[in-house]
């Protein structure tokens, strides 16, 4: 299956199992009374929004290239990333402020409606868990960071989720009203903990971030070491869009080398570089006849 259908799959069964927490939550904790309920169904809500957008992410983002957009339409995950991580710290902050009113203001909570709060947050756990491994697979494969944001979000629902099980049950046997703004306001703080490396992770790609050190380092390697040809490289240039990888260096050659014989080595670099990893590449190589590295670098100082 290629990589684009494991992403729009995944966000669609994802989309389909949080709008059907959003009402499970929603129903139980205007039944129960629960801010820590309530505040898990506005996180869910956040989850489905977010998740819908999601899907339209992955659908734009594997575009391919046109006439006003030469590098294609990776980008769009990025932007996706940073709505999603602003909206989990969004929803962290409602959170955060009902359970501060809900500890000034403490309401007690009707034993039937703690009993159903419990069955809602354990069915609700198991489904996070579930779809947190399913995004997981899906991610890796793809290698799509929008599914690498949703299995984040659905890691903290699981852990949220835990802790609002936990409140309901502290409550039920010992009548502990705080507990639940205090699960609460610790839902809210790991939500927004959790959000800060999304956005980031967003605005790495948006910033044309170079890809990881270790890929760099053997680019690099590839580049130099594989044939006794090539006198050197340099302006190794290197970002991530998307699930496409592009890389552009200029290699150095001796001046009396034929074109043809270059044009070879830097295919076979080319392939070598391809088969670093299972991913899509557009690399573009400046085949140079002398090593030119401190020209280039007075014209961008002049620049």
């Amino acid at each position: 299956m290629k990589t684009s259908s494991v992403a729009r799959r995944a966000t669609l069964v994802t989309t389909s199992v949080s709008f059907s927490l959003v009402i499970l939550k929603l129903a139980v904790g205007l039944v129960s009374g629960s801010v820590a309920v309530l505040a898990s169904a506005v996180d869910s809500l956040l989850d489905f929004i977010v998740s819908l957008f999601n899907a339209f992410a992955v659908r734009g983002s594997e575009k391919p290239s046109d006439e006003n957009h030469n590098y294609g339409h990776g980008k769009i995950e990025g932007i996706a990333a940073m709505v999603e991580g602003l909206f989990i710290l969004a929803s962290a902050g409602f959170v955060l402020w009902r359970a501060i009113l809900r500890l000034i203001h403490p309401t007690p909570l009707n034993a039937k409606g703690v009993d159903l709060a419990v069955a809602a947050m354990v069915v609700s756990m198991l489904a996070s868990w579930v779809l947190v491994a399913y995004l997981n697979r899906a991610g890796k494969k793809s290698r799509s960071l929008v599914l690498e944001a949703d299995a984040l979000h659905y890691r903290t629902d699981v852990w949220s989720n835990g802790a609002v099980l936990l409140g309901m049950a502290v409550i039920r046997f010992t009548d502990w009203l705080a507990a639940d703004a205090l699960i609460a306001i610790g839902i809210g703080l790991y939500i927004a903990w959790a959000a800060l490396p999304l956005i980031r992770k967003g605005l790495d790609m948006l910033l044309d971030h170079a890809l990881p050190e270790e890929l760099s380092a053997q680019i690099l390697e590839t580049a130099i070491g594989h044939s006794s040809l090539v006198n050197g490289m340099h302006e190794l240039r290197t970002r991530r869009s998307g699930e496409i990888n592009f890389v552009e260096f200029h290699l150095v050659f001796n001046e009396d080398i034929a074109l043809g014989v270059a044009h070879r080595v830097a295919d076979e670099i080319e392939a070598r570089i391809r088969a670093l990893e299972k991913s899509q590449w557009i690399i573009n190589i400046h085949l140079d006849p002398v090593d030119d590295s401190n020209h280039d670098r007075r014209l961008e100082e002049v620049a």
